[in-house]
């Protein structure tokens, strides 16, 4: 009974990031967090792939192979703040630069909604050009 008990606290610190969605992760490592994506395209840095997970639309934008900013959407609309909460505990939320941009609904690190917002607003300017 030792045993297994001690096997199963090793694998819970061994694998700590088996369970929680974090950005920073390869796009391998989401595909398997968050199953088979239901769409993928073309975004102002990079691509973004959408996921159904868990009664949640996700947003992944993926840079060289990388998450670096994922929204997670309830699928009923019906906000929840314990939702909320629950998204920042596993996203990391104050470890390892990760952040929740209000603004934007997301998490990412300040260095990427700096690039993402700087490309957005460069790709709105371009639009705006071409309709002049």
């Amino acid at each position: 009974m030792k045993t297994v008990l001690l096997i199963l606290i090793s694998g819970f610190f061994l694998c700590p990031n088996s369970t929680h969605a974090r950005v920073g992760e390869t796009e391998s490592q989401v595909d398997h967090r968050y199953g088979k994506p239901a769409g993928k395209w073309d975004d102002y840095v990079g691509y973004k792939k959408l996921y159904h997970w868990h009664n949640f639309d996700v947003m992944v934008t993926f840079l060289d192979g990388v998450s670096r900013r994922e929204m997670f959407n309830k699928s009923d609309n019906i906000p929840d703040p314990h939702d909320q909460k629950y998204l920042d505990k596993v996203s990391d939320v104050g470890r390892n630069g990760i952040i929740f941009d209000k603004d934007s609904g997301t998490f990412t690190t300040k260095e990427f909604a700096e690039k993402y917002t700087a490309a957005r607003t460069a790709a709105w300017a371009k639009s705006d050009q071409k309709e002049q």
